[in-house]
Formats: C-alpha cells, structure tokens, sequence
C-alpha cells in the first residue's frame, strides 16, 4: 500500500511530496515522489488518548464491557484517535475485575485501538475525589495492589492514586510492581508529591484538576508538578483549564506537558450518571464531570487559544502520550518500522482520513 502526501510531519521535521510505502501494518518506506504533488493539508502520526471515559452513550464504568470499548473506538477514532486507555472511574472490585476481564477479552478478539486500562481510583483522598463516587473510594494495601497486577496479567495498567493515603511499604510496592503510576486526585503536600515522585512515580493526572492547589506557602501536587520533570496531562477544553492557565503550564512544563480528553459520554444507567448539557458533562450534583473533548479539539485549542505552535501541540497528542506509556517504539512518530497510525488532517487541523495500521477508517 502506498500512502502519498503533499507534506509529512514525521514529529520532529516536515517532509514535503512524499510517499509511505506500507507493509503489513508497518511503515516500510518514506521516500520522495518524483516531481510534485498537489494538495493541502498534511499527514502525521494518529492521536493518543490515555484517558477517554466511553463513546456512544455508552460509559465504561457503568458498563465494564468489550460493547463499550468497542463504542469508544467508534466514536473517537473518527476524530483522530488511533489508540486510547480505557478509563474506569473509581469503582468497586467487582468492577475493576469486570474491567480487566473485557479488556483482556477486546484484545483477544483484535479489538482496534486499545492500549490499556487506566483505573482512576480506587486509592483516592475523598476531599480530591472530583465527580467519582466516594462510596467507591477505597485504602491501599500491598494485598489489593498485588491482586491487581495478578489479574492483570500482561495488560498494561496505568493507575491514579493519592500518594498521600499509601502506607510506605504499599507505595513502595506499587511503585516497583508493573503499574504505571499517576498522581491524582489527592490533596497531597509538595513534601508528599515529591517523595513519591522520588521514589519513582513518574505522572500526574489532568493538571490543576482534584488536586492541592499552588499556593504561596503550601505549592501542593501543582507545584510539584512545576518543579518536576514528571509527565503532567492536560484538559484542553476551556472549562477545566482556562486557557492562560494552559499558556503558563507549558511554558513551565515544555515537552512534559500532554493532551488528554478526560472525555465522558451521556449514560444514566448506572452509578455514574453523566448528562449532556450547554457543552459540558456534570452529575447529578452539578460537578463537572469528565469532558465532551476530542483529541481533534484539544490539538486545535491548543494552536487556536493557547498559541502552541502546530508541530508542538501534534508532539502533545502523538509523541509525548507515546512516551508515557512507553509505546514511542511503535507509536506517535511518523518513521520507517513504526506501526503505520496515520491522520490526515486539513491546514486548519481537521481529521479527513485516517489509517490504522495501513487500513483507512474513514469513507
């Protein structure tokens, strides 16, 4: 197969009259076309979403399903996103082994798109706990953790937690078993970020979201962020971050900053009940919940209000998710032996097609 494009942006540079020559799933080949191509718009590598809810009314926590993670591929692929974590809202066991189980199941089927399973909780600080159910919120301990990663297998978990309610011996655990460990959701210190950063925590979830503020005399897990080279994701909406607040991150942060969605879909059939309305998704409480974002948005927000250059804020939701969940040898560049993930987009950043391992998606 053989993929021609007016102009690449391979993640580092821009290629002009290309063509991708495409073999079994990978890029075998980028080499230049004879003469020169017409056209707009340009390729790049597909989106990377680590943390996306559901789509297509049907919400992952409410339905811990292979129905729902096939739902979710349907609806964000269309606007960007070739690979995603399924993301569970803080939840009982049961449901965190339901979860796991139809994870492990899609892919056994060779479910399109999923890279893992992000469970967002259960180790919550209740004062942090956002739209999640605090009745769900749960105490960490070595036996818990181990159950995880036992049931788990070899599907990569990326997990949040509040460092600030593990014992040492849990924290040290969870920090040396396979998890991809997050910090989120939690009131903690910057003492107490930073011991858990120190001791191998390499992320943070969704930037100035359920967490310790920065403050004159108390920076919290903000400050620790700002003080750290730990990955740090993003909700580039307008509603969870204004988008000055979005502008002083990455200045801050540079390359450790990522895009996520956070992105939620209408359901009301479960314990999570998310509803549509003027733009954004709340609960039954009012709170803001999740998001209504798509990567396609998020990467047009960041070049349109926050002023990120085109090529920094395609790294934000290709590259950068890449590297965090240590998929970069496969995913997130546009290079010769990389899985051929693709979009094309418009000059004024619109999905037109996109490409799954060499298979367009898009009619």
């Amino acid at each position: 197969m053989v993929i021609l494009a007016k102009r690449i942006f391979t993640g580092y540079e821009w290629l002009v009259d290309q063509q991708i020559l495409v073999h079994q799933g990978r890029i075998h080949q980028i080499k230049p076309v004879e003469g020169e191509l017409e056209g707009s718009g340009f390729i790049c590598a597909g989106f990377i979403d680590l943390q996306v809810y559901g789509g297509c009314e049907r919400l992952f926590s409410n339905h811990p399903t292979v129905d729902s993670i096939e739902k979710t591929f349907d609806e964000h692929h269309k606007t960007g996103t070739t690979q995603f974590q399924i993301t569970l809202n803080c939840s009982p066991k049961e449901t965190m082994w339901k979860a796991i189980d139809a994870c492990k199941s899609y892919l056994s089927r060779g479910g399109k798109g999923l890279v893992g399973l992000h469970l967002e909780g259960p180790f919550f600080n209740p004062i942090r706990k956002g739209a999640h159910k605090e009745e769900f919120v749960q105490a960490p301990s070595v036996e818990f953790i181990k159950e995880i990663v036992d049931r788990a297998g070899d599907l990569p978990i990326y997990m949040t937690i509040a460092p600030e309610m593990f014992s040492e011996e849990a924290l040290d655990y969870i920090l040396k078993s396979p998890i991809m460990v997050s910090l989120g959701h939690s009131d903690a210190s910057i003492e107490q970020a930073n011991l858990a950063l120190s001791k191998g925590a390499k992320r943070i979830t969704h930037l100035f979201n359920a967490m310790s503020q920065w403050q004159s005399r108390a920076l919290g897990l903000v400050g620790a962020s700002f003080s750290s080279d730990a990955w740090t994701s993003i909700i580039v909406d307008g509603l969870h971050c204004d988008f000055r607040s979005v502008k002083l991150a990455k200045e801050l942060k540079k390359h450790r900053l990522f895009l996520i969605t956070d992105a939620v879909t209408h359901d009301i059939s479960g314990p999570y009940l998310f509803d549509k309305k003027d733009g954004k998704f709340t609960n039954e409480s009012g709170t803001l919940s999740g998001s209504a974002l798509t990567m396609e948005q998020a990467v047009q927000n960041c070049v349109n209000e926050v002023g990120i250059d085109v090529e920094e804020a395609i790294r934000m939701a290709t590259l950068y998710p890449a590297q965090v969940a240590d998929l970069d040898q496969d995913l997130g560049t546009v290079e010769e032996g990389k899985r051929a993930c693709l979009l094309y987009m418009s000059d004024d950043l619109k999905v037109q097609q996109v490409w799954l391992d060499g298979e367009p998606l898009m009619d």
